[in-house]
């Protein structure tokens, strides 16, 4: 069986995160980088896998069977409305865009087209926000009146 190709786009932090998931799964592989930084050469290199520097040159040279959006977040809109142009799901970290407009805008996109967006939110599985939770519900902590997740 073949592997679901995931390139991941923005090589910071999570970007990088996201490729090292890719690199031990079982089930996908990491197929491309989109990052227009220099450094990036590097990681590709040691990835093994093409460096691209936009997602438009991806697209046209590459079809991955996904895309991991880990870009700063004034790009959100703009390449996640770029994924469902081309038809190819995506995995947009959170926050899903940088204003309450942006956000309605690619939403309303989605709806239009049905395209396959996911947005991520590592905190979601995070162990130590169970137990946080199993805490609050238990009334451990007393009355909250603040939170920040």
């Amino acid at each position: 069986m073949a592997k679901t190709r995931i390139a991941v786009a923005g090589a910071g932090y999570i970007g990088l995160a996201h490729m090292g998931v890719a690199q031990q799964s079982p089930t996908c592989t990491l197929s491309a980088i989109v990052d227009p930084a220099l450094v990036t050469e590097a990681i590709a290199a040691k990835a093994g896998v093409p460096l691209y520097k936009s997602l438009d040159e991806l697209f046209e040279k590459d079809r991955p069977d996904g895309v991991i959006l880990a870009t700063p977040n004034p790009l959100h809109l703009e390449h996640g409305l770029k994924c469902i142009a081309a038809g190819v799901p995506a995995l947009l970290e959170k926050p899903i865009a940088s204003t309450v407009r942006e956000g309605e805008a690619l939403v309303t996109e989605v709806d239009k087209t049905g395209a396959k967006v996911l947005i991520g939110h590592h905190r979601a599985h995070s162990p130590i926000m169970a137990r946080a939770k199993e805490l609050i519900d238990e009334g451990r902590l007393g009355k909250l009146v603040a939170g920040r997740f």
